[in-house]
């Protein structure tokens, strides 16, 4: 696995940044990324950094300074009350509280119109297409 990783903000696509793995720095900056094609996906929040991001096994999710894989036997859930959410992999014993962002994304595949990374991930981790997105070839 690479050990540094050029990521996008999925909310703020101007915003990018680049992740060390194994020391967990990270480097926030405005612009277009240097690294061509897909490379991952961030979410940051005054408490929490949480990335994902393709590898050789699939999905890879970067989270308190640890690299988890995803898979589809996981235990994901999002729940929605007003702008206040909360993301959860109990397998892992993840759990982010945030609140909706004001520039979250519209996915013209999703019947939701506040479509943010965690709900991306909610609603297609169970889905091949995006084991086949998030794994190198």
């Amino acid at each position: 696995m690479d050990i540094f990783l050029e990521l996008t903000n999925l909310e703020i696509p101007a915003e990018c940044c680049t992740l060390e793995t194994n020391t967990g720095n990270r480097i926030f900056y405005r612009g277009d990324k240097k690294t061509p094609g897909f490379t991952g996906l961030y979410f940051r929040d005054e408490n929490n950094f949480f990335a994902i991001y393709p590898s050789e096994s699939g999905p890879v999710i970067f989270f308190e300074g640890k690299e988890y894989e995803i898979n589809k036997e996981l235990a994901i859930s999002l729940l929605k009350q007003g702008k206040n959410r909360k993301f959860k992999i109990e397998d892992y014993n993840i759990e982010i509280a945030y609140t909706e962002s004001p520039y979250i994304g519209f996915d013209v595949w999703s019947d939701e119109i506040d479509v943010d990374l965690f709900f991306m991930i909610e609603q297609r981790y169970k889905e091949q297409e995006f084991y086949d997105r998030y794994t190198i070839r």
